[in-house]
């Protein structure tokens, strides 16, 4: 009994040595965790250098203008404003690839996983809770690009993602603001994807007035005017950075939620 129990006790604290997010890979999913961050990481550094050379240029014009005088002043004026709307269109290009590389991999760990779980953990049966969700076709009980609100589908994503966790019991391992900072993402995203880097009027105001709504932080993106009116909207490098160590945080949780909620299996990191 001691034997077994000592054995028992071995292979619990084997299991609990495994990073929790190796566990990720006992879902099957369909693409290399590790390999996807160090590409993203890869990019962000290089758009961050490319940033600060431009930033260095534009400080280093304004110290010359100082030191010239009539045309030659004018002309250096002229390049240091020309930099200046350059710097915005570069901000709103790198914050076009750090959206459109941060926000499929954030949908697709969020769908690969849950689409795993449910395969490991109710291949057969319904879960034993009588939720809103259950009560769907089995392939779209575990799709979380829709929310089912009395009973009928609607495509947002966010919200089945957290409805698909709540009705698990995956949500409360998740950082606090994760609802908020995929809110902001996605929304960004959709509005650069469709619309480029300088939209509609109307959608600049929208976002705009979202953003106060929401009660998103005021540092997550930044926001060139014109006439004082919102003009060319950009992911800070903050929130870029927070996004960043809230994926390892979703990655972590999920790992978690494998190792301590599903049947015990194989890790095959």
């Amino acid at each position: 009994m001691n034997k077994e129990t000592d054995i028992l006790k071995l292979a619990d604290e084997l299991r609990k040595s495994i990073e929790p997010q190796d566990y990720i890979y006992n879902l099957e999913v369909d693409f290399d965790i590790e390999l996807q961050m160090l590409a993203i990481k890869s990019l962000l550094n290089r758009n961050r250098k490319s940033d600060v050379d431009i930033s260095n240029d534009i400080k280093e014009l304004e110290k010359h203008i100082t030191q010239l005088k009539g045309d030659a002043a004018d002309h250096a004026v002229d390049e240091w404003t020309d930099q200046l709307f350059y710097s915005t269109y570069q901000d709103a290009a790198h914050s076009m690839s750090a959206v459109g590389m941060l926000a499929p991999l954030i949908e697709t760990i969020f769908y690969q996983c849950l689409q795993g779980i449910g395969k490991k953990s109710f291949p057969a049966t319904q879960p034993g809770t009588n939720h809103e969700r259950w009560n769907a076709a089995h392939g779209i009980q575990w799709d979380c690009h829709f929310v089912i609100v009395k009973g009928r589908l609607q495509k947002d994503i966010v919200k089945g993602i957290f409805q698909l966790s709540d009705a698990i019991g995956l949500s409360a391992r998740f950082p606090s603001d994760l609802k908020a900072i995929l809110s902001a993402l996605f929304s960004y995203r959709n509005s650069m994807f469709h619309h480029g880097f300088e939209w509609p009027v109307e959608e600049r105001e929208r976002f705009s007035k979202r953003i106060h709504n929401e009660g998103w932080p005021k540092n997550w993106f930044l926001v060139s005017t014109t006439n004082d009116n919102p003009w060319i909207f950009s992911l800070s490098d903050i929130f870029i950075q927070h996004c960043e160590k809230t994926i390892n945080l979703v990655l972590e949780a999920i790992g978690c939620y494998v190792r301590d909620e599903l049947p015990p299996q194989r890790t095959t990191p």
